[in-house]
């Protein structure tokens, strides 16, 4: 009994060991031990099973938002295959139409919508595509949010960001003194 609880307890660490969240991230300010960031809990596949996007650190990040690395679950194990620019209050996850091709190499699982603000009232709205080894390049248009309740721009941006049709949670990190983390659900 006590070897299966052993065997148990191995394999339950070893599930985590591949999960890149886990590790803490050195603060490259140099102004404390480790940097916070977050996280993007979301099944990209379709698979049923968690992937995740984990952000850089906090100097990477503007008003614009900063990159995500984004990491396929297999098996336990995290398979990075892209990055993403977006920030966590302007994402949605949406399946791919061509989610369902036999080819690898055409098939994409998702697409990860963003808005990426440049200044005042303009930005870049548009869409990164996740396949089985890659994240393909953004596709984007300038859009315009305008402070007239009718412009098309808001619309448009309201209209993706007010419900993901694949859900997801934003954690973010809390690192202890000895390099534990854990992660909390965040407020979008």
């Amino acid at each position: 009994m006590k070897i299966i609880a052993g065997l148990l307890l191995i394999s339950s660490i070893c599930a985590f060991a591949d999960d890149p969240s886990l590790q803490p991230l050195p603060d490259p300010t140099g102004k404390a031990k480790y940097a916070e960031r977050s996280r993007i809990i979301v099944d990209l596949d379709g698979d049923g099973v968690m992937d995740l996007l984990l952000s850089g650190s906090p100097d990477t990040f503007g008003t614009m938002g900063g990159p995500w690395t984004v990491h396929l679950n297999r098996d336990g194990d995290y398979k990075r295959i892209g990055e993403v620019w977006a920030h966590p209050l302007a994402i949605a996850f949406e399946p791919d139409q061509a989610r369902i091709q036999s080819d690898p190499e055409t098939r994409r699982y998702t697409r990860i919508w963003v808005y990426l603000r440049a200044g005042g009232s303009r930005g870049s709205f548009g869409y990164f595509r996740v396949g089985e080894n890659s994240v393909d390049d953004m596709a984007s248009i300038e859009i315009y949010l305008g402070n007239v309740e009718n412009a098309i721009g808001r619309a448009i941006y309201e209209a993706t960001f007010k419900k993901s049709p694949i859900p997801f949670k934003v954690q973010r990190s809390t690192t202890a003194d000895d390099g534990t983390v854990t992660w909390n659900e965040s407020k979008r």
